[in-house]
């Protein structure tokens, strides 16, 4: 979930600079931020009973993978429109992991449990939120603006690893 909300508000500060790598309009660097939403937003009930119907692990497993794919193809992306292509994809895996989160917290926590569970997650969305600016503009100061922009989407890549390791054997099968 934090990978997922940090790639929403990480892209903001990188704009000026994809757009010049790329030499982008202001409408194709549109949708690298709007195709991104529309995907997430798109899947969001769709995954969510997805989940219900199939099993949560297994789409939300599907979901972050499908986003580490996105995050590499758009670390590596070679235009813009490949880049936009790769933030459906990211989008895409977003809108199936997401749901997946609230339901397991449904699913295997109750009382108190669950309302600690919620609040961590509330604690997660925040925090991701508002740091991806800050994250965005340490990596392009330390990194340069080329591959500053590009860390952003390929710091996912180790994220999603782990996220897809860790989450066999964590959730239990539904």
């Amino acid at each position: 979930l934090f990978m997922a909300l940090l790639a929403l508000s990480v892209i903001n500060v990188a704009l000026p600079v994809i757009g010049t790598t790329f030499g982008a309009d202001s409408s194709s660097l549109q949708w690298v931020i709007s195709g991104y939403a529309l995907a997430f937003g798109l899947l969001l009930v769709p995954s969510g009973r997805l989940g219900d119907a199939t099993g949560r692990k297994r789409i939300f497993l599907a979901g972050v993978t499908v986003f580490t794919v996105g995050a590499l193809i758009a670390g590596f992306a070679q235009s813009i429109e490949m880049l936009n292509l790769a933030r459906l994809v990211q989008g895409v895996g977003s809108g199936m992991l997401n749901p997946q989160t609230f339901g397991l917290i449904q699913k295997y926590f109750r009382k108190e449990a669950r309302a600690r569970a919620f609040a961590t997650m509330a604690t997660t969305v925040s925090i991701a939120t508002a740091s991806g600016p800050l994250v965005g503009g340490l990596l392009i100061e330390a990194l340069g603006e080329d591959l500053g922009w590009r860390a952003m989407f390929l710091v996912n890549v180790p994220l999603g690893v782990l996220g897809l390791v860790l989450g066999q054997p964590w959730p239990p099968d539904d």
